[in-house]
């Protein structure tokens, strides 16, 4: 339960061994790479390295996002009309075995199939759009049974179609009948007037001067037919269309099968687009190819036989494993059991402890889990959780970081069990023993809150202390840790012996313990500062940090607030569905009953998540751990839709 060791490995191959080495790199996933041509160069000072064919890669490159493009497109228009949309079955094979199954020849005519829905429905939506405009500029003419047109082939006769405010119906009317030989009112709305109005040539000039007085609009009529017609024609191909794009779109809702395969073939193609960006940090020299990166140090061996084994060529490959004496620039991997490895999330929600720093992740695990317990507190909220948990992981298609959360509440689902037994609660109701009682022992509970933060507090110190000392900065873990547990263990021997067992004997050690504790807070400073005056000001003012550790056992009383308040939600549920009546308490009641306490559930368990996160990260590691550590990335797939077993 540590910080991984690492070590720098550096692989020498022919170039024609580039790329078959990086795909083992890929599928072991055990490989962080680094910058090797800068990397080199700054090392023998001088430019030696090159990139490797940084032209091709590019242009590769932009061949595989074009594809990878025109499967995003065809994965989106799947997803989009297939309602149930298959996942991929996650950690079930590694990524050398996952590529074998490909055959890309099958993506294309998927692709090219895809394609071709996608055309005909573009084109039968484009075709529908148009018609609906159509239909919306002909809706008012469509009872006209003439056309327009037809005056055209006159020798003596005009016609036109216009619209215009009902403001000027009657002087229009007036104006329109001294000349006009045809007024046939068409359609009127609330405010406009649609008509047809046909009159002879020679009085084709009154009109456009009616058209520009009265404000009359003009519809340019472009058909062969009467607008009745053109309209009922519309309507009809209308109906047409939607019907063969429905068709489309039902066969395109079965193709279930098509949609993993894209998936898959998306997923190498991300891989192989890594591949090529990993390649720019790759180093050229001459005719060989160094590869430079992090590995941890226990999968150094295992990771040199597989690549080794699977080189066919009979060319040599140099590879060495160089143990790191730097700590900036080193990446770090948390290694923990399996009861402490789902815990990982909250310490990296944080930050990362810095390589070669201790990992906090074991020493906040059982702290975690007793005050996550103790907040929600409910054997029937436990029993759900666990079983909820038990049920999800058995679902094959969870991602790996999905898994990890329903890790981490299956095992806290137990110390809500527990405390839900201490408190004798079951779904808010009571339960006919208990250790605690939330109404009668508010209390009790109150000052084991207080406990356990004074607890924690000790032990954060303690390691601070033992680092401290681990790096022979001896006086630094008396002031800074030392010290203040000896205050804390004073200040609680006072309280024992002076309120609760009325004993001299303890009051006076702790009396004792808390003196000569603040007294070595106020002096180490001094004797380790060059300037006294300023030394004995700084001891000054960090024996002020006292109001802090007030304040932090202050926090701890959260731990009861929030058990106490999530039991009483519940209780104040069960006791509102109580006072139904007998028919709605066995109907309404049974889902109210439901829904509520699945909110407080809901409630209860994200307040205890955020609070007890909020507790070791500001009130515990405050006392001991500064983070600021690099997570250790290995070159691996992009693992977009599917998670890959890795061999260790």
């Amino acid at each position: 339960m540590a910080i991984s060791k690492m070590e720098k490995v550096t692989i020498i191959s022919p170039k024609c061994e580039e790329e078959k080495i990086l795909r083992i790199m890929q599928d072991l996933q055990n490989i962080e790479m680094v910058d090797s041509v800068t990397e080199l160069n700054n090392q023998y000072q001088t430019k030696r390295f090159d990139v490797i064919n940084l032209d091709e890669n590019r242009q590769k490159e932009d061949e595989l996002n074009q594809l990878q493009s025109r499967i995003q497109k065809a994965l989106n228009y799947l997803t989009v009309h297939i309602s149930k949309v298959p996942e991929l079955l996650n950690e079930t094979q590694t990524f050398s075995e996952f590529e074998k199954e490909l055959d890309f020849e099958t993506i294309q005519d998927l692709l090219n199939q895809v394609n071709n829905w996608q055309q005909k429905e573009k084109s039968i939506t484009d075709e529908i759009d148009e018609i609906r405009v159509e239909i919306e500029n002909l809706r008012q003419w469509q009872y006209l049974t003439v056309n327009p047109n037809e005056t055209k082939r006159s020798k003596y006769l005009r016609s036109v179609l216009v619209d215009f405010s009902l403001t000027v119906k009657e002087t229009l009317l007036e104006k329109v009948e001294e000349f006009s030989t045809l007024f046939e009112v068409v359609y009127e709305s609330q405010s406009r007037q649609y008509a047809f109005i046909v009159f002879l040539e020679k009085d084709e000039e009154l009109m456009k001067e009616l058209v520009s007085t009265y404000g009359l609009n003009v519809m340019d009529y472009t058909y062969d037919q009467a607008p009745k017609e053109v309209f009922e024609t519309l309507e009809t191909r209308l109906v047409t269309l939607k019907k063969e794009k429905e068709e489309i779109i039902k066969q395109v809702s079965t193709q279930h099968q098509m949609v993993n395969p894209l998936k898959m073939a998306e997923e190498s193609v991300l891989a192989e687009i890594d591949r090529i960006h990993v390649k720019e940090m790759l180093a050229e020299y001459k005719d060989l190819t160094v590869i430079r990166g992090w590995i941890e140090s226990d999968r150094a061996e295992s990771f040199e036989k597989n690549v080794r084994a699977q080189l066919t060529s009979d060319l040599p490959v140099l590879m060495t494993f160089d143990e790191t004496t730097q700590t900036e620039d080193v990446p770090t991997a948390l290694k923990n059991n399996k009861l402490v490895k789902p815990f990982e999330s909250l310490t990296e929600m944080y930050s990362l402890p810095k390589y070669g720093e201790l990992d906090p992740t074991p020493l906040l695990t059982p702290f975690y889990m007793v005050f996550f317990g103790m907040m929600v507190a409910d054997v029937g909220y436990g029993l759900l959780m666990l079983v909820g948990t038990l049920l999800l992981s058995k679902k094959k298609t969870l991602r790996r970081g999905v898994r990890n959360f329903i890790s981490l509440f299956k095992i806290l689902s137990v110390p809500v069990m527990i405390w839900g037994l201490i408190y004798g609660s079951f779904f808010g109701l009571s339960l006919p023993f208990h250790v605690l009682s939330p109404t009668e022992d508010m209390n009790s509970i109150l000052i084991l809150s207080v406990c356990f933060g004074m607890i924690q507090l000790l032990v954060g110190l303690l390691i601070n202390g033992i680092q401290l000392v681990k790096k022979k900065d001896y006086l630094k873990s008396v002031s800074e840790s030392f010290a203040w547990q000896g205050i804390l263990i004073g200040a609680v021997l006072l309280v024992l012996g002076n309120i609760v067992l009325k004993n001299e004997g303890l009051k006076n050690a702790g009396l004792i313990l808390f003196v000569i504790s603040s007294v070595l807070i106020i002096l180490v400073p001094m004797i380790t500062n060059k300037s006294k005056g300023k030394g004995l000001a700084q001891g000054v003012y960090s024996f002020y940090g006292i109001t802090g550790y007030i304040g932090d056992l202050v926090s701890y009383t959260r731990l009861m607030a929030l058990g106490i308040s999530g039991g009483s939600i519940a209780g104040a549920f069960n006791m509102l569905v109580g006072f139904m009546p007998p028919v709605a308490k066995f109907t309404v009641g049974i889902a109210l009953i439901i829904v509520l306490h699945a909110l407080n559930i809901f409630l209860s368990l994200l307040s205890a998540y955020v609070h007890g996160a909020r507790l070791q990260y500001v009130e515990y590691f405050g006392k001991f751990f500064q983070g600021g550590g690099r997570k250790f990335s290995p070159f691996k797939p992009k693992e977009k839709h599917i998670d890959f077993k890795v061999d260790k």
